[in-house]
């Protein structure tokens, strides 16, 4: 073993080593513990500090402390007025107690290049929701892709997280939507008599765009009359809204070898092998027939229209589709069943508005009023009953969260979670301010 032997006249810091161990000199003691000072890349310090410690930084040494919590921290920003983000408020949160309206702009990355994964907290305890100005941007809701004009709504919290050069999503709470959405339905056919193809139902929009002032016109399509004997029925009318896609009224019901295309087909009938074509993105196409005056049933929304088989059973409607729009879902535009001269098993008419069938002991019935939904093909043997169904008239829809100022036609206004629900069962205007 080496015999200790310190330097007589050490100066600051000086390391002393023998037999494996160091020793440093603090200038007044040499200090042991393999210490090796900050000047020869150590940490200069002379203690072991307490049990669990850290070393940190303090940007001129080496300090031992505490070790942190691991918790995630994202530092607080007020701002209760206009504001827009700027490449500080990463990892931050923004907080709002705005007593007014209040917009909070996500630039585009031209303006700010906020690196990919950069999360941004927003917190709305203000009494009025925070609108994003996000011109450029897509903002991307939790299950609901882009989110037309976004807001946050009052007391509740959003992080977003910047997934794309101008794309940012949500990944807890949740955006709303200040935009316009729209439920647009044609008037459905009617079905075909004698025997006759049931009638489609009427095209099935939906659609949404973003906030705009000004007047809107909504024209609601009529379903197609009914016809007598030995008739082709009638396609509904179109539906439609300034600016938005038309919905396309539903086919007729066929008598005889014609098939009729719409919204949604009408079913064939006299054995044709294929019903009428439903309009893409609206409807689904009508049922074939299989044997002479055994009508198919009307395509739906949702689905098609069924084959007729053979004698014992005409084809049933297409379904329609369910929508939440005013509040509660509420299936519309189902195909109507096809009517028959020789049997008595009746095809089920298509969920949401559809008419049932026709045969000599029971009448066709109508598709629904406001649904679009096909009329029923009719029957007829010697009990008579030839006649086929109407089809059921359409309806449009509109919620928004900023009230119209004006509308004419009378719709039907109701309230939901923020919401203006306008239904219009008849023609008319929307102004929003």
């Amino acid at each position: 073993m080496t015999a200790l032997n310190f330097p007589a006249s050490p100066t600051l810091n000086q390391v002393y080593t023998a037999n494996g161990s160091s020793w440093i000199w603090d200038g007044t003691v040499w200090v042991g513990g393999n210490v090796t000072p900050a000047t020869s890349g150590g940490t200069g310090l002379t203690s072991s500090g307490a049990a669990g410690n850290v070393l940190t930084s303090d940007g001129t040494g080496w300090v031992s402390g505490a070790a942190p919590s691991g918790a995630v921290e994202y530092p607080q920003n007020v701002q209760s007025g206009n504001y827009t983000l700027v490449l500080a408020d990463a990892g931050k949160h923004i907080y709002s107690t705005n007593t007014g309206a209040q917009a909070i702009t996500i630039p585009t990355n031209a303006s700010v290049a906020f690196p990919i994964g950069t999360v941004i907290t927003i917190v709305n305890k203000g009494t009025n929701r925070i609108t994003f100005s996000a011109s450029g941007v897509s903002v991307i809701g939790n299950g609901t892709g882009i989110v037309f004009d976004p807001f946050l709504p009052i007391n509740t919290t959003l992080q977003l997280m910047k997934t794309g050069t101008n794309e940012w999503s949500a990944t807890f709470g949740y955006v709303e939507s200040g935009g316009i959405n729209y439920l647009i339905i044609a008037g459905g056919g009617s079905g075909g008599s004698t025997g006759g193809g049931g009638g489609g139902a009427g095209g099935y929009v939906i659609a949404t765009s973003a906030y705009s002032a000004g007047t809107r016109t909504v024209t609601v399509g009529a379903g197609g009359a009914g016809v007598g004997a030995f008739s082709e029925g009638n396609n509904g009318a179109n539906s439609s809204v300034t600016g938005q896609t038309t919905a396309i009224g539903g086919g007729s019901g066929a008598y005889g070898s014609g098939v009729h295309s719409g919204g949604s087909g009408g079913g064939a009938s006299n054995s044709v092998t294929a019903g009428g074509a439903g309009t893409a993105g609206q409807g689904f196409a009508g049922g074939a027939s299989t044997n002479t005056y055994i009508g198919g049933g009307g395509g739906g929304a949702s689905t098609a229209g069924a084959t007729s088989v053979g004698t014992s059973l005409t084809g049933a409607g297409g379904n329609g589709l369910s929508s939440s729009i005013a509040g509660s879902p509420v299936a519309r535009a189902g195909g109507g069943s096809g009517g028959s001269i020789y049997v008595s098993t009746i095809g089920t008419a298509g969920s949401g508005g559809g008419g049932t069938g026709g045969n000599g002991s029971t009448a066709a019935l109508a598709g629904t009023s406001n649904t679009g939904g096909g009329g029923g093909g009719g029957g007829g043997d010697g009990g008579g009953n030839y006649a086929s169904g109407a089809g059921g008239s359409g309806v449009v829809i509109i919620s928004s969260y900023t009230p119209a100022s004006a509308t004419t036609g009378s719709p039907i206004i109701t309230f939901v979670n923020g919401r203006t629900i306008y239904q219009f069962n008849s023609s008319g205007t929307i102004t929003f301010p």
